[in-house]
């Protein structure tokens, strides 16, 4: 059983080497984007049958004891995916130079990574409304996804600018769609979700500066949207966490309104350290060492060496002080590369004197968020932090219950 699974997982990685190649050489021409209706084919719905079996299956099939880590035990769904994974991972790797060397094998791997989030993120109720718009930026138009909540309140809302991750080169409002709906609903707050500019194309500072003019716009046309202007919070996960600092931080700098709170999912705090984590899960746990070593080059160009960063560029190490930060949600999981950075971050957010909850949960790995249809502790992670943003906006305040 074994050796036919490690046949597969190299099958399928040299079928995506030699797709790569084939766009590398024909210039085959994808959709930019998925339509904007999710609908799985029956080879993705195969999948999701597959991860929506209970607990006890994967139990039976993981190649190896449980993964226990600092006291924490990896869910075994993760932990079959992550068995699944690594031995792609090492035909991967060599391969995104090749994928990435063409826009048409960009759009191929942006499409995938699109279509794959979705497909494991819970289904929540209908938005009220839902609007694809262009709004002013800096260096052009700025697209961004607009979602209202049903709400029992004819009080303006509160709102969310939130930016998704994929290491700044891949990911759209497209592959947060799902997650992003469960944002507002559990939160019932407007969410404006940011479709920045990506690196290769776009590199560093391209995707801060589109949240930030995207955090501007929410509050200059907050009240237009049926929000409060008063309750504008920024948020992001992975790369877009990074964004979300940014904005706080570029706010701070210039005297402008700050938001009234910050989410952050697993978010980049700053440049790659030896770590802990790093170490740890570098290999298998939805983001890899190796991913992180061929994005740094694309999206900071120039940058070969850690003091060659700016406090914006690396603010859990470089940012003199991060007091002045609004209240802030950390939400990290146990099996995760950037925990102990994540962690971090929140700890020094606390010596700085900023309101903050490190909310941490063991037994998942990095991108949670697009495993809330399918793995229970992410439901709890996605939903238990979404209200207590919701909480957070309206009343000022971190819950009691999550400080210090």
């Amino acid at each position: 059983m074994n050796r036919r699974r490690r046949l597969v997982a190299a099958l399928a990685a040299l079928a995506i080497c030699l797709l790569a190649g084939a766009l590398l050489w024909t210039g085959y021409s994808l959709p930019a984007r998925p339509q904007p209706a999710f609908e799985p084919t029956p080879a993705e719905l195969e999948k999701l049958a597959l991860f929506q079996q209970p607990e006890s299956w994967f139990l039976g099939q993981l190649q190896g004891p449980r993964e226990v880590a600092d006291g924490q035990t990896l869910d075994p769904k993760l932990q079959y995916l992550a068995e699944q994974m690594r031995p792609v991972s090492q035909w991967l790797a060599p391969a995104m130079p090749l994928i990435f060397a063409t826009p048409a094998g960009r759009r191929w791997v942006r499409n995938a990574i699109d279509r794959e989030w979705q497909l494991y993120t819970k289904v929540t109720a209908p938005m009220r409304s839902v609007e694809d718009r262009e709004i002013p930026g800096r260096d052009g138009p700025v697209a961004v996804r607009i979602y209202v909540p049903q709400a029992a309140t004819t009080e303006p809302l509160p709102v969310l600018v939130y930016c998704h991750g994929g290491g700044w080169l891949f990911a759209s409002v497209a592959a947060l769609d799902r997650a992003v709906r469960l944002l507002a609903n559990e939160a019932r707050v407007i969410v404006i979700s940011v479709d920045y500019r990506l690196a290769p194309e776009h590199p560093y500072p391209a995707a801060s500066d589109d949240g930030e003019d995207a955090y501007r716009w929410a509050l200059a046309h907050a009240r237009t949207l049926g929000g409060d202007p008063d309750q504008v919070a920024v948020g992001g996960d992975s790369a877009g966490g990074h964004v979300a600092i940014n904005t706080v931080q570029r706010q701070l700098a210039a005297g402008r309104p700050l938001p009234r709170a910050l989410l952050l999912y697993y978010p980049g705090t700053g440049l790659p350290e030896r770590s802990g984590s790093m170490q740890r899960f570098a290999v298998g746990y939805g983001l890899d060492a190796s991913f992180i070593d061929f994005l740094l080059p694309r999206v900071f160009q120039g940058y070969t060496r850690p003091d060659q960063a700016d406090a914006l560029m690396d603010p859990l190490h470089k940012a003199p002080s991060l007091h002045g930060f609004p209240p802030t949600l950390v939400a990290t999981g146990g099996f995760d590369i950037l925990r102990d950075s994540g962690r971090a971050f929140a700890a020094r957010l606390a010596a700085d004197g900023v309101p903050v909850a490190d909310l941490h949960y063991g037994p998942l790995t990095h991108s949670f968020l697009q495993f809330s249809g399918v793995v229970a502790e992410a439901e709890r992670a996605a939903t238990e932090t979404a209200r207590m943003l919701g909480q957070t906006l309206r009343d000022g305040a971190l819950p009691a219950a999550t400080t210090p």
